[in-house]
Order: C-alpha cells, then sequence, then structure tokens
C-alpha cells in the first residue's frame, strides 16, 4: 500500500487537529485547575470564618445560659431573702448599738 500526496496531506491534517485539540484541552485543564485552586482558599477562608463565628456563638451562648441562671425567678426570691434576712440583722445590730450607748451613759469612771 502507497500512500500519496491526497492520503498524507489527510494524515498530516488529522495530525494538526489532534495536536490542535490537545493544546485546547490542556489550557483548558490549567484553567480549570487554577479555578479549582481559587475556589479551595476561597472555601478555606469561609471555613475559619464560620469556624471563628461558631465560636463567638458558643461564648454568647454560655454567656446568656448564666445571666439565665443568675436572673431566673428561684435564684432571685433566694437572693431577695438573704438582703431581708441582712436587713433584720442590721436593724437588730443598730438598735442593740443604740442601747448600749443609752446604757453607758458617755461617761468613764
Amino acid at each position: 500500500m502507497e500512500l500519496g500526496v491526497r492520503e498524507l496531506v489527510q494524515f498530516s491534517a488529522i495530525l494538526v487537529s489532534i495536536s490542535g485539540a490537545f493544546y485546547a484541552a490542556r489550557s483548558q485543564i490549567k484553567n480549570l485547575m487554577d479555578k479549582m485552586q481559587n475556589h479551595e482558599k476561597r472555601l478555606l477562608t469561609m471555613d475559619h470564618r464560620l469556624d471563628e463565628a461558631e465560636s463567638a456563638r458558643a461564648v454568647i451562648d454560655s454567656k446568656v445560659g448564666i445571666l439565665s441562671e443568675i436572673n431566673s425567678v428561684h435564684e432571685l426570691a433566694s437572693r431577695n431573702k438573704e438582703m431581708a434576712e441582712v436587713r433584720t440583722t442590721l436593724e437588730m445590730l443598730k438598735s442593740e448599738v443604740e442601747m448600749l450607748r443609752k446604757l453607758h451613759n458617755g461617761q468613764h469612771k
């Protein structure tokens, strides 16, 4: 089988088409790889920001929990009862001091 000029031209055209398609595919693959790296960097940045936001939310949730415990009805009632006991004791001590002052009468013998 002999190759004529016509066959050689067709074979050359096929080789040129294949090599052109190869370079076009290679260029597109490189562009896609660059885009993929860019998206990967953006995803890492978003992951970091999301982690920070979740951490901040956990801190806020903890603080809200503590404040709700402090301001619960039971805690407020307990604190008010304790404050009333302190005030009662203070008034009793004031009256005892006043009574001791009256007994002493300001004179040293």
